[in-house]
């Protein structure tokens, strides 16, 4: 009556071992394919730290291709693999006292949970299970994977050519003329007038972003002080928007603090990895992360006290104090919080080989984080006051005509004319003589802009959609910038040259790469995102066992690694 039940154990035993050898089969395939990259290497030997990325990126192939196999044979089957178990296991017509009886008295009835249907079921309807689940997230590590290798080929090898870069300001300027005219065609409406809407912020920072990445594409160094302010602005809304949320009653939950780590931390850990550069490449990252965590340690000290002002204002002092020794204080301080422990060391750490007579390894951070130094904690000290801000400009709309229109031009009059002397003094030194003056004066042209950017309701309540569209991949364009809009000099190298894929047309290559970059660095934002949600549920039990698991199998890709990097060629 139940011959059809070994087969069918055994029919899912080949099923799984066919899918084993598929799995095995392609993370051959995949690491044959790296074997034959990693031959157009330029800059000599693999580390043992790329050897296991890049096995780990292999086994990520394998297991997505496995599963979209597994998964489209279940689908292919347009099965239920119950339904014809039960077909197989159920006798022909018996009669419902036979049913009754085999019910309660005959064990070939009902299979019991021990018995080889059962458990081949259970087996298939587990593995079905965590196919289905795991399928999105291993759908976008695949493609995140994809995207290291690309960004690999392109930098770290001859197969894409490079060429120099050419400072024109003319072009530069009329491009970015050209960009703001296509971004007021992209001008969009919001329904409520409060100032700094998540819309304004994002578009704040993409046309920022946008100028900067053409600063670096056409070389144009005449603007460097500007961009010296871009960056602070960044590190200002650092402040400013962790501290806002807080105050706000945003929970400090262990998902949340680590999501946000992730954010900021996951495609440049993976970059640094793959391509062995040291973190400090892309200081952005190391930069938000301690600023962000400032932040977070003041607002969650006593944080039952944080509905009061004062207490507030305290815990803002308290850590600017803590700030000036820790950048302006004894040298020791500062070394010793960054530079002790081996393990922070090495993220601070950084080795210019353009500069290599800079012996002085924390040199870089101390200059790069010590210009913004005090732009984040003024965002603090903003964010305590929007609502004043919110009362300035309603009180602003609630005044008659022509008052109001009178009132508005005296505001922006006197706004523009501190920022004249802003400029007149600070913003037009040379480079060196600016970079001593930034840290305490790059508050005023950031609190100039706000003021204008939201003094009229016809402003606050419109945007730009273009620069805030690319406001949103900030953290991507930036990294991506470096290997595959343009190309380094190599390790820890500068974006000293253009990536070149249309040999001989500068526009058609400019046009095409930027396509390209700008396309890879949207897909980037979108599966950060979708690893993060996966890899950071919501159950923190969850997230343990996750990450055991990862740091497992890191274990292994570091030991098979190691016997690769030891084996002879």
């Amino acid at each position: 009556m139940y011959h059809d039940h070994p087969r069918f154990v055994d029919s899912q035993m080949k099923s799984i071992s066919l899918f084993g050898v598929l799995w095995l089969v392609t993370l051959l395939a995949c690491a044959g394919l790296c074997r034959v990259i990693g031959f157009l290497h330029l800059y000599g030997q693999h580390t043992q730290a790329q050897l296991a990325c890049a096995i780990a990126l292999c086994g990520v192939f394998a297991t997505w291709l496995t599963v979209e196999a597994y998964s489209y044979a279940q689908k292919g089957n347009g099965s239920n693999s119950y339904a014809v178990v039960e077909m197989d296991a159920k006798p022909a017509g018996p009669s419902p006292q036979t049913v009754g009886q085999q019910g309660a008295d005959d064990p070939e009835g009902v299979p019991d949970e021990t018995s080889p249907i059962a458990s081949a079921v259970g087996t298939q309807a587990a593995m079905a299970e965590v196919a289905l689940s795991s399928l999105q997230p291993l759908r976008s590590a695949t493609e995140f994977a994809v995207i290291l290798g690309f960004m690999y080929v392109c930098d770290r090898t001859a197969v894409f050519g490079q060429i120099g870069k050419v400072y024109d300001p003319q072009v530069f300027w009329g491009l970015w003329a050209l960009l703001c005219v296509v971004a007021l065609c992209s001008v969009r409406t919001i329904r409520e007038s409060k100032p700094l809407s998540r819309e304004q912020t994002d578009e704040w920072k993409g046309w920022m972003q946008i100028m900067f990445l053409m600063y670096h594409y056409f070389a144009e160094h005449e603007i460097y002080n500007a961009i010296r302010i871009y960056i602070a602005c960044y590190v200002f809304m650092t402040g400013y928007g962790n501290l806002f949320l807080y105050r706000r009653g945003k929970s400090f939950t262990v998902r949340r603090t680590l999501q946000v780590l992730f954010r900021l931390n996951f495609l440049g850990f993976f970059v640094c990895v793959i391509l062995n550069n040291e973190y400090m490449l892309y200081y952005i990252c190391p930069m938000h992360t301690l600023f962000t965590i400032f932040v977070l340690v003041a607002m969650y000290l006593f944080n039952q006290h944080n509905g009061s002002t004062r207490v507030l204002y305290a815990k803002i002092a308290v850590t600017a104090v803590f700030t000036i020794l820790l950048y302006d204080g004894p040298d020791f301080l500062f070394r010793g919080t960054f530079g002790m422990l081996p393990g922070v060391r090495q993220l601070f750490a950084f080795h210019d080989p353009l500069h290599p007579e800079f012996t002085d390894e924390m040199h870089e951070w101390h200059f790069r984080s010590g210009l913004d130094r005090f732009v984040w904690i003024i965002g603090m000290v903003f964010a305590l006051h929007v609502p004043d801000f919110e009362k300035l400009f309603e009180w602003l709309q609630s005044l008659p005509q022509p008052k109001r229109a009178t009132t508005q031009a005296g505001i922006a009059a006197g706004a523009l004319s501190v920022g004249f002397v802003w400029c007149y003094f600070v913003f037009f030194l040379e480079k060196r003589a600016y970079n001593r003056a930034h840290p305490f004066t790059s508050a005023v042209p950031i609190a100039i802009y706000l003021l204008l950017r939201n003094l009229t309701e016809f402003l606050r309540k419109r945007y730009l959609w273009l620069f805030a569209y690319m406001g949103r991949v900030t953290l991507e364009t930036y990294i991506l910038q470096f290997h595959v809009w343009m190309k380094t000099t190599g390790i820890n190298g500068s974006p000293k040259h253009l990536l070149e894929l249309v040999p001989g047309s500068y526009w058609a290559n400019f046009v095409l790469l930027t396509a390209v970059y700008v396309f890879i660095s949207v897909r980037l934002s979108h599966l950060t995102m979708v690893l993060r949600d996966a890899l950071i549920p919501e159950d923190l039990g969850t997230v343990g066992k996750i990450w055991a698991g990862l740091t497992a199998v890191g274990a292994i890709c570091w030991v098979l690694a190691l016997t690769l990097s030891s084996s002879p060629p």
